[in-house]
């Protein structure tokens, strides 16, 4: 028998998603809390992340999340008694063709009627204020005040370890087998090590999501997809106030990172990955990189990164976050199985928002209903419970993360 068989939540999956929606369940007195993890506890794609929270976002919604998110990674220490560190650095939104002048355009307009800070600043004063960022074919700047960067090795333990600390139970290295469903409604979860009889479950399995909700006839149309990035060793004028820089249409990243900087970016055609072909003992860490990638990237930006090609390399590391045909989360209630939540679907994106959407998830579980209208993330949204042509289209989502055609 596992070390507990019954409890009022059980939530699948230690990752950020699945940690910040277990703590704000335990904080809002939702009862016996369970986090199962067929690894270790928070060792899969959160802590490969870039740890990089944007509020240029492509929805009202998504930049109010953002905005959550934000306050809450900043009070985090506080409420959880867990390390975080973060640095409010800001960000710069480099778009080098004038077609993709309106996607600065939109983001601007949408960031000031928000109240972010949020300004056009000239190619010049971009570079003033980040060095390593050359002026040269760079058409429009957005400078973002309220972007930030953190550890993101630190965000799912700390939330785990907090819900601990507040009564979670923690069962690390137990596979579920599947979430019985009878009469519509969840009645318990089948593990490796035994049966939890539970009336609710969120399925935040990370690059096992999909399978986790069809062994119980509930169909989560998404894709484990690769994501790779740089460490580099440090480099002299490197400073952890710099702004992150972003190149829209090279979708290339980077910011500092202990003393250096970390970079990465999304590529055409990215790896995807069937988890069932990968076998039962397969882990994150496991993925295969690719070097050529990146560094094709970095001579796709040379002109305005040069450091990218300059800077030593000191670490290379890639996660499976999982991409959806609209860029959008999953989030919200499985349909014909009450007690079934869904917490995936993070589209490169998760770790940053996870600590809002962890929160508005454990209020719509325990109050009936979230403090924000989720209904745009709704799984119900595809109709079918599948999607045409669902690797193509989560391609061109990934490609496309930072809105430029």
């Amino acid at each position: 028998m596992p070390a507990v068989d019954r409890a009022d939540v059980v939530v699948i999956g230690s990752g950020g998603l699945g940690a910040s929606t277990a703590f704000h369940l335990v904080v809002r007195g939702a009862g016996h809390v369970v986090v199962l993890d067929k690894h270790e506890l928070a060792s899969q794609t959160s802590p490969r992340a870039a740890g990089l929270m944007s509020h240029a976002r492509s929805s009202d919604l998504m930049v109010r999340l953002v905005q959550l998110a934000t306050a809450n990674l900043k009070r985090f220490t506080a409420e959880t008694g867990q390390p975080l560190n973060w640095t409010q650095s800001g960000s710069l939104k480099v778009v080098r063709r004038d077609e993709d002048v309106q996607v600065i355009e939109s983001d601007l307009a949408r960031g000031e009627r928000l109240g972010l800070d949020v300004e056009c600043v000239s190619a010049g004063d971009a570079h003033r204020l980040n060095p390593f960022l050359q002026p040269d074919g760079v058409v429009a700047v957005l400078r973002l005040g309220d972007d930030l960067y953190f550890d993101p090795a630190q965000v799912a333990i700390g939330y785990v370890r907090g819900a601990e600390a507040r009564g979670a139970s923690l069962l690390p290295h137990t596979t579920v087998t599947r979430v019985n469903v009878e009469d519509e409604r969840v009645v318990s979860v089948e593990t490796d090590r035994g049966i939890i009889r539970t009336s609710v479950v969120v399925d935040a399995a990370g690059a096992w999501t999909r399978q986790v909700a069809a062994a119980s006839g509930i169909s989560i149309p998404l894709v484990p997809t690769r994501h790779q990035l740089f460490v580099t060793e440090p480099v002299d004028g490197a400073r952890a106030d710099l702004p992150i820089v972003r190149v829209a249409d090279a979708a290339v990243y980077v910011r500092p990172c202990d003393g250096g900087f970390l970079w990465g970016g999304f590529e055409e055609g990215p790896r995807m990955f069937d988890i069932d072909e990968l076998g039962p003992r397969f882990a994150v860490p496991d993925t295969p990189l690719d070097a050529d990638v990146l560094w094709r990237m970095a001579d796709d930006v040379r002109d305005q990164l040069p450091v990218l090609r300059a800077a030593v390399v000191r670490e290379h590391r890639g996660g499976l976050p999982t991409m959806t045909a609209d860029g959008e989360h999953i989030v919200g209630p499985a349909p014909r199985a009450a007690g079934f939540y869904i917490a995936g679907g993070c589209n490169v994106a998760g770790l940053s928002v996870s600590s809002a959407i962890g929160e508005v998830l454990a209020a719509w579980i325990v109050d009936g209903e979230p403090p924000l209208d989720l209904g745009a993330l709704s799984v119900t949204r595809f109709a079918s419970g599948a999607v045409d042509d669902l690797e193509q289209k989560a391609a061109w989502q990934y490609r496309h993360f930072y809105g430029v055609a």
